[in-house]
């Protein structure tokens, strides 16, 4: 291989990670990491809940990926998944009976659960509007403390 075909190999490796470390993260939770995340102050989280052989989990596609691509740039906003086939005992614990589910968490507290379409325009007001609201309930009850 000549140096020429080196350095096009290199800036082709370069761009790639550029754009791979450019996506925003879905982050998997487990059952070591589900309660720890949902309870970061001041972080609203939206997790699916899936199982890997459920037809409608396998009928979203990139949706998911593409909300979290979407919310990239909203700093306390987080997007996650639970695979309950398993991290059983997390979907036990918030109670998930079907899949897919979408539950948007805000410090530890469950607080909207999502069943309108399934697209990333639809997802993303829900998630922007429920984590304002849960945002602003908690500085009102955090107000009253005082």
């Amino acid at each position: 291989m000549g140096s020429r075909s080196l350095v096009l190999l290199s800036c082709i490796l370069l761009l790639n990670s550029v754009f791979q470390s450019s996506r925003a993260e879905v982050i998997t939770l487990t059952p070591d990491t589900f309660s720890d995340k949902v309870k970061e102050k001041d972080t609203a989280w939206f997790v699916k809940f899936c199982v890997p052989w459920c037809k409608h989990c396998k009928n979203l596609g990139s949706l998911w990926e593409d909300i979290g691509n979407e919310m990239e740039n909203e700093d306390e906003i987080e997007i996650g998944e639970v695979d309950c086939s398993t991290s059983k005992s997390v979907c036990t614990k918030v109670d998930i009976h079907s899949y897919p589910t979408f539950k948007l968490f805000y410090e530890g507290e469950e607080v909207a659960k999502y069943q309108g379409k399934r697209n990333v325009e639809a997802l993303k007001t829900f998630v922007l509007e429920e984590a304002e609201k849960a945002a602003a309930k908690a500085l009102l009850t955090d107000d009253k403390d005082l």
